[in-house]
């Protein structure tokens, strides 16, 4: 299986410690460690924390010929502080992914048949970047089209969302950001079963996630509504927890699992990344053998 995901890379200052991130990278390296062969379209800054960003980033398997030097502005940096381990954060504007270009050789990209896109809100925020993901959507068919919302605050527009959401055939969202979108794009106030119902009809998604926090998440598929409860943990923090829950989904679903059952190996590896500090830490051989990835290709 081979994954393009396309955004933002960052490092999140948590307590003063850096620990690099951003939701799509967090995707990517959690998709490796699952089994699959990622990628990362991105940019990061002339800088040493670019530098270190490339060296981290092939360290977790997931390949950087797609990560363009931005010579005019800095990696991208947030700092994060946690309450009862729900992150809060303060997003630095005008950096290196705010910027991503097309490729100047297309074959850099075309060489290789990608199975999925992900993408996500944040690095759409400024229009280079958001352009550049129109044009990787509109040049290659991809099997699954994977759009993880996202929101983070005074970083989307209804505009935004309103173009995204006809990309993609697999959307992933929290309760929250139900609340958010309904309020948006329907002017009410909806329950998760009708906001997955009418974004079905209307964009034809194929899959519909929408994560719970610790309880779980809901599944529409085909029609049917379902709950698929989570196991109980201790929450460490919850930084790239949704990014190894959509990680695991998406490589169960395409690898022939049932939804529902990729919901429910995804729920369990969400769960173990919160039990976890940092957003990408290395996975247990015991959730190893519960995912089933214990030889990773």
């Amino acid at each position: 299986m081979k994954i393009l995901s396309f955004g933002e890379i960052l490092f999140d200052l948590i307590e003063g410690k850096p620990y690099l991130g951003g939701a799509p990278l967090n995707f990517a390296a959690h998709a490796a460690q699952c089994g699959a062969e990622t990628y990362i379209f991105s940019a990061v800054g002339q800088d040493e924390l670019g530098t270190q960003a490339l060296e981290k980033i092939e360290a977790l398997g997931v390949q950087t010929t797609l990560v363009q030097i931005d010579h005019d502005h800095p990696t991208g940096t947030v700092e994060v502080t946690l309450q009862d381990g729900q992150p809060d954060y303060t997003i630095l504007q005008e950096v290196a992914y705010d910027y991503i270009q097309p490729p100047e050789n297309p074959e850099d990209v075309w060489a290789v048949t990608y199975d999925v896109l992900y993408f996500g809100t944040l690095a759409q925020r400024c229009p280079s970047s958001r352009e550049t993901l129109h044009h990787l959507v509109q040049q290659q068919p991809f099997k699954h089209v994977f759009y993880d919302v996202n929101l983070r605050k005074d970083s989307y527009t209804e505009e935004i969302i309103r173009e995204s959401l006809p990309l993609c055939t697999l959307l992933k969202l929290n309760e929250e950001e139900v609340t958010v979108l309904s309020t948006l794009l329907y002017g009410l106030e909806m329950e998760p079963e009708a906001f997955a119902q009418k974004i079905t009809e209307q964009y034809q998604t194929q899959v519909v996630l929408i994560t719970a926090g610790a309880l779980g998440c809901y599944l529409y598929e085909q029609g049917q509504f379902t709950f698929s409860p989570a196991d109980p943990v201790t929450a460490v923090d919850a930084i790239g927890a949704g990014d190894a829950f959509s990680a695991a989904f998406v490589f169960h679903y395409l690898n022939g699992e049932p939804a529902t059952s990729a919901a429910a190996l995804a729920n369990k590896l969400g769960g173990y990344v919160a039990s976890r500090r940092g957003p990408i830490p290395t996975y247990s051989e015991e959730i190893k053998r519960e995912l089933g990835i214990m030889n990773p290709s």
